[in-house]
């Protein structure tokens, strides 16, 4: 969310997700059969890596990567092997036997345009370092810099995590078991199973705020906060008056519709748009009022994950013409004759 304070606003914008081998969906004709990591640390750093799993090189042609670092776990012997992108996610890939497997964690953030370079870099290194690293993971920054529709910077970084601890006794280089409280910690998973189940029963204001302190010790919403505030500190030290704030609209008690709904609501209405003249009015209309609902139900339960319902229906709305394609040719339009009705003879009335 961006926040306004006195100089001017600044945006937040901080999106979770786990690369994982699974397409999540049916191979395309001729297309990728699964996901590689390998491909998506090219993309992320420029570089032309080969992925020995699939005998397939990726590179992507982007000139707006400004910085790429790996930054190794501390306190941890490490094999120089980590600080070789091709070698190491073609490590990553080998020590996965599942099809499905979870090969790496991304934290994508956005980063002040209020900032230079050199901070913008400084800044993501601290919270890696604090958050990350300090725990045994291995971070890849990539940071972008493109051009925004406003025509400015759009500074942004990737940040790829690795899912086991480094081993370098291990044949495969990482630890034989994964951090499970990396994804979770354990006693804020149990406390918040109960909370919601609390909430659920009672749908109460004081089980609402048990809900909310559990969900705020959450590993997703810890590392919100501390975006917005290392991002806060960068931008204090740097004589800004910008920041950023990690909390919902409705939590900073400020009565206006988040920017995020706005590109929600007008990605629905094109795909009701779409979808109105190719299928039944109703089947139009329940759909709408279900992508509806699904956005209100974000809206009260877990705003993190707008931004991935946003990205979502757009690429929902890009497959529209595939899925809902008009009949090529023209359908012939058939004139049925009208039966004429022979007129019923008259009755003659008894008077």
């Amino acid at each position: 969310m961006a926040a306004e304070l006195g100089g001017g606003v600044a945006i937040y914008h901080l999106r979770l997700k786990v690369i994982s081998r699974g397409l999540g969906r049916a191979p395309k004709p001729g297309g990728a059969t699964r996901r590689s990591v390998v491909a998506a640390a090219a993309y992320r750093s420029g570089e032309r890596l080969y992925d020995e799993s699939q005998g397939k090189w990726f590179h992507f042609d982007k000139p707006d990567i400004i910085h790429t670092e790996i930054i190794a776990p501390e306190g941890v012997a490490v094999p120089s092997w980590v600080f070789d992108r091709q070698a190491l996610y073609n490590q990553i890939e080998a020590a996965e036997r599942r099809k499905d497997a979870q090969l790496a964690r991304e934290i994508e953030v956005t980063l002040p345009r209020e900032l230079t370079k050199d901070q913008q870099v400084e800044l993501v290194r601290s919270f890696v370092r604090e958050h990350f690293t300090s725990q045994g993971m291995l971070a890849d920054i990539g940071i972008h810099c493109p051009k925004a529709a406003d025509g400015l910077d759009q500074p942004h970084a990737h940040i790829l995590l690795t899912m086991r601890r480094i081993d370098a006794s291990s044949p495969t280089g990482f630890d034989a078991k994964k951090e499970r409280e990396w994804n979770e910690r354990d006693a804020v998973a149990k406390a918040l199973v109960e909370a919601r189940k609390r909430f659920n029963d009672e749908r109460t204001d004081e089980a609402k705020a048990a809900l909310d302190a559990v969900e705020a010790q959450r590993n997703v919403n810890v590392w919100r906060k501390a975006w917005a505030d290392h991002a806060n500190g960068a931008l204090a030290r740097a004589g800004s008056k910008s920041r950023i704030d990690h909390r919902t609209l409705l939590a900073q008690g400020i009565q206006r519709i988040a920017q995020p709904f706005f590109s929600v609501a007008r990605h629905i209405e094109h795909a009701y748009s779409y979808l109105k003249d190719r299928l039944t009015h109703w089947v139009a209309v329940k759909k709408r009022a279900a992508l509806y609902n699904e956005l209100q139900h974000y809206q009260r339960r877990d705003p993190a994950k707008i931004a991935d319902f946003v990205i979502r229906i757009s690429e929902m709305q890009e497959t529209l013409p595939d899925r809902f394609r008009r009949p090529q040719e023209d359908i012939p339009e058939i004139e049925i004759p009208r039966q004429r009705t022979q007129p019923s003879p008259e009755v003659p009335h008894d008077r």
